[in-house]
């Protein structure tokens, strides 16, 4: 069985990366990590703007591509070796030949369509028009998987010769188009195990400890949700992933200078887009075939008008002359987890935030007779997107294995049990809610010379921004 060959066997030596250190490779394996359109993943760094904030997050899509895929096959190895693992599979959630297959190349391949800056981008997509002049990473999967290079196969013939699987399978996996899309995308999968395990590595910061071995040997499989349960000896483990991740989200992925950079280049695209600087497949051919290092200097160069206004916020970037937190605004009516729409609503319209932008600098500038031309001042809203899971975490379930838990006394109707209602962790989807209350922020960002005149007049660019000014007495 080739899923034998590819989760117990090396025959291509070993590739050494930063925490799970010697992984073997396999024939198949070695043909998409040295294919072009997988080695392009090594310009992209996974944290973007980060390595400003933190110097060492200099590492890609590359190295954490392997971690997702070693973790996958620990995971696939516990599914086979288990008695337990096995003894809960069924005809229709099994982890036979082909699954197993499927599994192992879509987690090599998950971020195969992933360009600079692409989570930043995706945020909030630039518009020509009335067209996104991005697609998000995942969609772009299949363009990089039949990509053609002169002298090499595509990626998917190597998917269907090397590792006997097709295409097609493997790309509705990653784009969550089939049933097993969970095991790959959810509260426990191998791309958050690594991901958090590595940019805690690389950044220096004590927030990424996970006892991700205990945490895979606690896996079984739960057929009727088509997904990855635990058993009890995983919560601990499970626990500190969920802490893990909050701690990151506060301390690096929303740090507000990652997060003012962030801003700052979606609203140079916005821009170059909107006033038809560069046309959209220019744009497009830009990003998707470029590196990190390289793409905003390009960008620089490509640009049609040197002294053009917006070429002092591409400038502002690359010289790391970061905006400042001007104003900063909790998203949530009354202290409860209810959206406020005032602020969610300039993450989701383009037009709307940029307008805002727009008149708030026109205030200051009859405020305080400046020259600004629209683009000093700008909204950093928060998205609605779960950060934490949470509709996935309440689906996960628990299979108790131990006697003691018989002291529960719970009416079950399955061997399973939600992890919500084992009552033995106090992570449960509803504290996961305040996770996301204390970590998404509302900010108004501005150039450093800015930020006095923005606190003086807060009240009044409140009122513009949430048009209700009693809000805020």
């Amino acid at each position: 069985m080739i899923a034998e060959h590819l989760l117990f066997q090396s025959d291509g030596g070993f590739i050494r990366i930063p925490i799970w250190g010697h992984i073997p490779l396999s024939g198949p394996l070695k043909k998409i990590l040295s294919h072009p359109s997988f080695l392009r993943l090594k310009g992209i760094r996974q944290l973007s703007f980060s390595q400003q904030v933190y110097p060492g997050a200099t590492h890609t899509r590359f190295e954490h591509s392997i971690g997702v895929y070693h973790l996958m096959k620990l995971i696939l190895q516990r599914m086979l070796t288990s008695p337990l693992a096995q003894s809960l599979q069924d005809e229709q959630f099994q982890f036979d030949e082909h699954n197993c297959r499927v599994l192992l190349s879509a987690s090599l391949l998950h971020d195969i369509g992933h360009f600079p800056h692409a989570h930043i981008i995706e945020e909030q997509i630039p518009q020509y028009g009335n067209e996104p002049v991005f697609s998000h990473h995942e969609e772009l999967c299949r363009h990089f998987i039949y990509e053609e290079h002169p002298g090499v196969p595509t990626i998917a013939e190597i998917l269907h010769d090397e590792w006997k699987v097709p295409p097609e399978s493997v790309i509705e996996l990653i784009t969550g188009k089939t049933r097993f899309s969970k095991l790959i995308s959810g509260t426990l999968d191998p791309d958050k195990m690594d991901y958090l395990m590595r940019d805690a590595h690389l950044c220096n910061i004590p927030y990424g400890s996970i006892d991700i071995e205990r945490l895979i040997e606690s896996f079984v499989p739960d057929p009727q949700r088509e997904r990855f349960a635990i058993t009890e000896k995983g919560i601990a483990p499970l626990e500190s992933l969920m802490f893990a991740k909050y701690m990151m989200m506060r301390n690096v992925y929303w740090h507000h200078t990652s997060r003012a950079l962030s801003a700052m280049l979606r609203r140079l695209l916005q821009d170059i887009a909107s006033e038809g600087m560069l046309s959209p497949a220019a744009l497009r051919e830009l990003f998707y075939g470029n590196a990190d290092d390289r793409v905003l200097h390009e960008l620089k160069q490509l640009l049609p008008e040197k002294n053009h206004p917006i070429s002092a916020l591409l400038d502002d970037i690359l010289m790391r002359r970061v905006y400042k937190r001007a104003i900063t605004v909790q998203p949530y009516l009354n202290d409860s987890a209810k959206e406020d729409e005032r602020w969610f609503v300039y993450n989701s319209d383009n037009r709307k935030r940029r307008a805002m932008e727009l008149e708030i600098c026109e205030f200051l500038n009859k405020r305080y007779h400046l020259g600004l031309h629209g683009h000093e001042v700008l909204i950093d809203p928060p998205s609605k997107k779960d950060i934490f899971d949470y509709a996935d975490l309440k689906e996960l379930r628990v299979y108790p294995t131990r006697s003691e838990h018989i002291h529960y006394a719970m009416q079950c109707t399955s061997e399973y049990v939600r992890f919500d209602d084992l009552n033995e962790s106090v992570f449960q989807s509803d504290f996961i809610l305040a996770f996301e209350r204390y970590t998404k922020k509302f900010r108004l960002l501005c150039r450093p010379d800015l930020v006095e005149r923005i606190v003086e007049s807060r009240e009044a660019i409140m009122c513009l921004m949430a048009n209700d000014l009693d809000l805020f007495r």
